[in-house]
């Protein structure tokens, strides 16, 4: 059974580029401690517009990790200030695990 984890994140306005430009580091990092089948998406039909990106772990435990070592790692506090810093591209974001049913 797949397990996983979701990000909707609302861009600010002019600035959907430089968001999925953040996006790609925030992937590559992830599949750094074990993400697979990462995917990004771009809501168009809302205002703002929101990007919802997406990962697949083994199992819980192994998603319960990729969290853990994330937290711990030393690009993440800086990249999470790029994207939602007062300069970042992103006004918020909300984080959900899910499983597949």
């Amino acid at each position: 059974m797949a397990v996983g984890s979701s990000t909707v994140t609302t861009i600010k306005t002019g600035r959907v580029a430089d968001a999925l430009a953040v996006s790609k580091k925030f992937n590559e990092l992830i599949a750094r401690h074990g993400a697979k089948n990462l995917r990004t998406m771009l809501l168009m039909s809302s205002t703002p517009i929101r990007l919802v990106s997406s990962y697949e772990a083994e199992d819980q435990a192994a998603l319960g990790k990729i969290a853990d070592s994330l937290l711990v790692d030393p690009d993440f506090e800086p990249l999470m200030n790029e994207a939602f810093g007062e300069n970042g591209p992103s006004a918020g974001y909300i984080t959900e695990n899910w499983i597949e049913v």
